[in-house]
């Protein structure tokens, strides 16, 4: 990403903050060489646009949520309510155009499916898939919560499936996030072990564990040599969100040393040493994705997001460098009087990068469930450091 000024003022670069984001040319400049050449205005000579620093347009089907890009193929997979309520799979490309589902028809009926992660050869797509009998119901099942649900493995015409992770079919466990490295060679994923506690402000959602496997496609897809991850050894929340290109650096968000869902904080760990690096530590932070260049991580935050009326507070999207520095706000959904902001409740959340300056992101728009749509993000040219 291109470098910008530091000029300005340090609330002008904070304002600028957090969600992808490029150089930055000193309007105060551009009018010095205005003033001394007398030209007439030309684009090239303008400032960029940086407050808000991105522009964001609502991606165009509707009730469409978790976005999942794949390059090689050009294909986005979300998720969209049924008329039962249930989630199903759809794809389509970047602009919603030739929308059409991923079914396997050895998965249960009127059971929730979720896309989980692209491969990133475009043949295969990880999803969650609810179980056909569990002593539930299918709420602790709706994606995010991930109850009776197991991960498997689907190929994009939906004709070929392959069950890759079995969970345990009781009320402590469920799965959430994943992702696969870049290369395709490992695969990583968050388990939930324990039920959540509603008396522990750490374990308010339940208790954690990261899993990180190799993949292969040889013979039929599946896993081998895993491993399990408790940041700091002890009872946590969290999700494991991204794994770097180098194969062995993952990003996730833990309470481990907060101790408070409230005040989540982001870091990054060696998988292979076990060093870990704490990024954040202001308000509460989730969702971290590495840029495709590797070079920064992209999140989202509560920090300065404006609580609305009868609502609890949301969370826009932020960037930061990959060692935590440079944080920028990206969007401002929750600031009052922003273009991006409708005077409601938004809670950034999980997203999906087409380039270093774009990507699609899920967006709630009430505080509890998966009720919500993807956005369309794309970073002025000249906004980020």
């Amino acid at each position: 990403m291109a470098r910008r000024s530091n000029q300005g003022s340090d609330s002008e670069r904070f304002r600028a903050s957090a969600t992808f984001v490029s150089a930055f040319s000193d309007p105060r400049a551009c009018l010095a060489v205005f003033a001394a050449v007398w030209v007439a205005p030309d684009v090239s000579l303008a400032a960029p646009v940086c407050d808000p620093p991105t522009t964001l347009v609502d991606f165009p089907i509707e009730h469409a949520i978790g976005a999942k890009w794949n390059a090689a193929s050009q294909s986005l997979a979300y998720g969209k309510p049924q008329s039962d309520g249930h989630y199903a799979i759809f794809m389509s490309d970047a602009a919603g155009v030739r929308e059409t589902p991923i079914e396997f028809a050895g998965w249960p009926q009127h059971r929730h499916e979720f896309p989980a992660a692209w491969h990133p050869s475009g043949r295969y797509l990880a999803v969650t898939v609810e179980r056909a009998a569990h002593p539930g119901s299918s709420v602790d099942a709706i994606p995010g919560y991930g109850g009776y649900s197991d991960y498997w493995i689907v190929t994009a015409d939906g004709r070929r499936a392959w069950k890759l992770v079995d969970v345990p079919n009781d009320r402590d466990h469920a799965i959430t996030h994943a992702a696969f490295s870049p290369d395709g060679t490992k695969f990583i994923w968050t388990e939930r072990i324990h039920a959540p506690r509603l008396f522990s402000r750490s374990l308010l959602a339940g208790s954690y564990q990261f899993h990180v496997a190799d993949f292969s496609d040889v013979g039929e897809p599946h896993l081998s040599g895993t491993r399990t991850f408790v940041p700091g050894g002890i009872e946590q929340g969290g999700e494991v969100e991204s794994i770097a290109g180098d194969n062995r650096t993952i990003a996730f968000w833990s309470t481990f040393r907060s101790g408070d869902l409230f005040a989540s904080r982001i870091y990054t760990m060696d998988i292979d040493s076990g060093e870990l690096r704490e990024l954040t530590t202001e308000s509460w932070s989730q969702s971290p994705t590495f840029t495709p260049d590797g070079t920064h991580i992209v999140y989202m935050s509560g920090v300065k997001a404006d609580i609305f009326p009868w609502s609890l507070q949301g969370a826009d999207w932020w960037i930061m460098r990959r060692d935590g520095s440079q944080k920028q706000r990206l969007t401002y959904m929750n600031r009052r009087g922003s273009p991006q902001s409708v005077g409601k409740f938004r809670l950034a959340g999980s997203l999906a990068f087409i380039s270093d300056q774009h990507f699609l992101g899920d967006v709630m728009t009430h505080s509890l469930g998966l009720v919500g749509k993807i956005v369309d993000v794309r970073i002025n040219d000249g906004c980020v450091d």
